[in-house]
């Protein structure tokens, strides 16, 4: 089998962390990459905000902080080898800045992997045909591969 990467990926876990239910989502995603033989490491933007130097030199939820905080995001995407990102978003489509990180991602040529964990909520298809898995149950990605990266397509209602 021909394998997409020949080292352990980094991946940039995207999805939304402004409630408890959106919180557990990432924290189930961040142990399920952790497990995983094939993930070498994982920038969460729930735990990384903006780099370590300037962590308490600026003020949350100002322009400033806004910022340094996007840019931080975008050198993250760049440095990553894959992007993983939670497509539900508390019973609606995908959050805002998951998706503009999912666009950048395939922008920037980045191989895209999706999770949803709430069945009945459909998916856009401008992020259900680019990406490379889809995944709907937790143990998928703690057992996936990859570096074979093996293609699992979209199944659901599209919105």
């Amino acid at each position: 089998m021909n394998k997409l990467f020949n080292k352990p990926v980094k991946v940039y876990l995207a999805g939304p962390f402004f409630s408890e239910k959106q919180i557990q989502k990432v924290e189930q995603l961040e142990k399920a990459l952790l497990d995983n033989k094939t993930v070498s490491s994982i920038f969460s933007p729930m735990r990384c905000q903006r780099p370590e130097e300037l962590a308490e030199e600026i003020e949350d939820f100002t322009p400033e902080w806004a910022k340094i905080t996007m840019e931080n995001d975008v050198k993250e995407v760049e440095a990553a080898d894959i992007i993983i990102a939670i497509v539900d978003f508390d019973d609606e489509d995908t959050d805002s800045g998951t998706a503009w990180e999912l666009g950048y991602a395939i922008a920037q040529e980045k191989p895209t992997y999706l999770i949803r964990f709430e069945e009945t909520v459909p998916t856009n298809i401008v992020l259900t045909e680019r990406n490379r898995a889809f995944f709907t149950e937790i143990n998928q990605i703690r057992n996936y591969d990859f570096l074979a990266s093996p293609a699992i397509p979209y199944s659901g209602k599209y919105q």
